[in-house]
């Protein structure tokens, strides 16, 4: 059988050929790849010469180059297109993959032959290579008895398959969780658009006549923020919070699935992994690889923004009952804050998506914001296609007109597409082959109805403002070596570009441009542009509380220390709230333990704090962009230079302080949140010294 994923493509910049790759092509895809990876191995065990970079670190990163290949268009459909043959297929390959995995890094010889490279005469960006492959070998147990080492084997191989057990689980529970509503009138608030997609969505799905309104992911469902219907507020919310609980909702609908004690063995093999290892905990194991030293420095900064962002929620909260009339539940928060934000600011959602249309968020906002920052111009290439036909492809040059690498957008939410928005790679640039990049960017929109331009919500934009920050780092990597290229970087710092092109989203060099009215091609008004930015900070109290909730239940499971006492995988998250003083009554957590992806099946496990703590590089950086003119071609070359094009193999602390000329402050991150005291703050706009500064090395 001819296998199109056992060769590089020959379409442009290597785009896979979807069109020709089958699902039946991948088992035999992988075996041949981890063999030829193995078969590498051996061969740079043989070679007789002495190790050098050379004959060692870059003969590894060659025979990895096809597995490589055949992962990432793997790994892109179980994320956006995971059908039942790709999670029948994914069950069975999991514990080959983790076997290879652990035959490559519990080689004591190839970890000896690593150790011993010459390292006369190497450059710094071999140097940091060489003590991250040292590193890597460390934390995977190289250095481990044959005894432990086994055990270790079989730990890796049951979380392997435990964590793609969560992730297809809960895929089933969210599709399950939508809610169907039978009375039009019951959706009262909501955009016309959006009610006839809920129809179209209905009908797809066994429901003509009705209207299905798709979950997000995440707790707090961006339509509560519209609907007049108390009662329907109600249901979807109970809906979303006991998703992975197995439990009866208020309305008598039970989740299908109860993914807590599922949740609960991944977090006791992890404390055993990171026992084996020689970790006090699988938090301390984690952050061994990240730029965070340790569990106690995430929770020291942690606890200095905990505090405030609770005494501005319960503030927020508060005021909103003023307003209501009434006290506040969960469901009814998203509601008022929006009427509150409406009355005050006099901005108006609904009214504002109008200026919204993703196809000029796309051509006059991300394209245009990275021509006039980095040069780079994207042009739509209809002759290439993606996994699926919705799948769109823009060709990426620089300003000299030379091909950058390709960018794939794949906007709309389906049944078989996990929750949330990411950006993956295709083809991850490199200097020792010469790949260019291929990346591209996931949303969960909903799809309008047919011969409709999509309008989106603010939130929206600044997800594909986010996600394209992602794409960037992909696409202007210039690093050597694949297995450090673009955003293969620590957990905790991976955030940071991407949220530093959130500052763009109400830019007044930007927003003009793209936020235009889809039917007229009017500007939105300037005002209701400084509306919407002086309406920035509010809210700011809940939007940190169910973030900061969360982290705290993701540290909560990963700072067990000893795997033979788990708490209960029903009490832990009240536990781990109420030691946090973080339980505000009408606050979810953004993600609780029966549907939290990101820590239990994507990689995030002791790593939810990442997005915070990329913030405070973050939000240092949006000052040194503003005190340095803003959208400028010599600040994107900068930023380029210094952090989007070093992958990791330059120490990611050390390329901020280099684009910065310091070490990153907090106090961006506190004044941006509300979190600063109140007299600090006052005193600080009159000029005042500024607080003491804090590292996020040392926060």
């Amino acid at each position: 059988m001819d296998n199109p994923l056992l060769r590089p493509s020959e379409l442009p910049y290597e785009l896979p050929d979807f069109r020709s790759i089958r699902e039946e092509h991948f088992l035999p895809a992988f075996e041949a790849a981890m063999a030829q990876d193995l078969e590498c191995v051996r061969a740079v065990l043989a070679d007789p010469a002495p190790p050098t970079f050379a004959n060692t670190v870059e003969a590894l990163e060659r025979g990895g180059l096809a597995l490589d290949r055949v992962e990432s268009v793997f790994f892109t459909l179980t994320a956006a297109h995971n059908t039942a043959g790709i999670q029948q297929i994914y069950q069975e390959l999991a514990p080959r993959l983790s076997e290879h995995r652990a035959d490559f890094t519990l080689d004591k010889e190839l970890y000896s032959r690593v150790r011993r490279v010459d390292r006369t005469d190497l450059q710094p960006w071999q140097l940091r290579v060489l003590d991250e492959y040292v590193s890597w070998f460390q934390n995977s147990g190289a250095e481990l008895g044959l005894d432990d080492q086994q055990r270790l084997r079989e730990v890796n191989d049951e979380l392997s398959a435990l964590s793609i057990r969560y992730g297809n689980d809960l895929l089933r529970e969210v599709s399950a969780s939508a809610v169907v509503v039978d009375d039009p009138e019951a959706l009262d608030g909501m955009d016309p658009a959006d009610i006839e997609a809920a129809a179209s969505a209905a009908a797809e799905n066994g429901h003509r006549g009705r209207y299905l309104l798709t979950p997000a992911l995440f707790t707090v469902q961006p339509v509560l923020s519209v609907l007049t219907d108390r009662a329907l507020r109600r249901r979807i919310h109970l809906a979303a919070v006991h998703r992975g609980t197995g439990e009866l909702d208020a309305e008598g609908s039970q989740s299908r699935t109860d993914l807590r004690p599922l949740a609960a063995r991944i977090a006791r093999l992890r404390a055993e992994q990171a026992r084996l290892l020689g970790y006090r905990s699988h938090g301390d194991h984690v952050m061994a690889g990240s730029t965070a030293p340790s569990p106690e420095a995430v929770q020291e900064m942690l606890e200095r923004i905990t505090g405030p962002a609770v005494r501005n929620a319960l503030e927020e909260r508060a005021e909103l009952e003023r307003l209501a009339g009434h006290p506040i539940e969960a469901w009814d928060w998203p509601f008022w804050a929006e009427r509150l934000r409406r009355e005050r600011f006099r901005v108006d959602a609904s009214a504002l998506r109008e200026y919204f249309e993703l196809e000029s968020v796309l051509e006059h906002g991300i394209f245009r914001t990275a021509r006039e920052l980095y040069g780079l111009v994207f042009t739509e290439r209809p002759d290439l296609h993606g996994y699926l036909p919705q799948v769109r492809v823009w060709e990426v040059t620089d300003e000299h007109g030379q091909g950058v690498g390709l960018f794939l957008g794949d906007w709309f939410t389906r049944p078989t597409k996990q929750g949330g928005a990411w950006m993956g790679s295709l083809v991850h640039q490199n200097r020792l082959t010469g790949q260019r990049p291929v990346v591209v960017n996931n949303a969960n929109f909903t799809r309008p109805p047919a011969g409709r331009p999509k309008l989106l919500t603010l939130d929206e934009v600044v997800t594909v403002f986010h996600e394209f920050g992602h794409a960037l780092h992909g696409l202007l990597s210039d690093v050597h070596l694949p297995s450090f290229s673009g955003t293969k970087v620590p957990r905790d710092f991976v955030e940071y570009p991407s949220q530093v092109h959130e500052m763009w989203v109400l830019h007044p060099d930007v927003a003009p441009h793209y936020a235009r009215h889809h039917r007229t091609g009017e500007p939105v008004p300037e005002a209701a542009l400084a509306a919407l930015r002086q309406a920035a900070a509010h809210g700011q109290g809940f939007r940190t509380v169910e973030y900061l909730a969360s982290t705290w239940l993701d540290l909560a499971w990963h700072g067990i220390e000893d795997p033979a006492r788990l708490p209960d995988p029903r009490t832990v998250e009240q536990e781990a709230l109420e030691r946090a003083g973080i339980d505000v009554p009408g606050i979810a957590p953004r993600y609780r333990t029966g549907y939290f992806k990101h820590i239990f099946a994507g990689g995030y496990s002791a790593g939810y704090y990442a997005y915070i703590w990329s913030e405070i590089l973050d939000a240092d950086t949006a000052r040194w962009f503003t005190a340095h003119g803003g959208l400028t071609r010599e600040n994107g070359r900068r930023f380029a230079e210094e952090v989007l094009s070093r992958g990791n193999e330059t120490a990611p602390l050390e390329a901020v302080e280099a684009l910065l000329g310091r070490r990153p402050h907090l106090s961006a991150l506190l004044q941006r949140r509300g979190l600063l005291p109140r007299e600090e703050f006052v005193h600080r706009r009159r000029g005042a010294p500024a607080p003491e500064a804090a590292d996020p090395d040392r926060a």
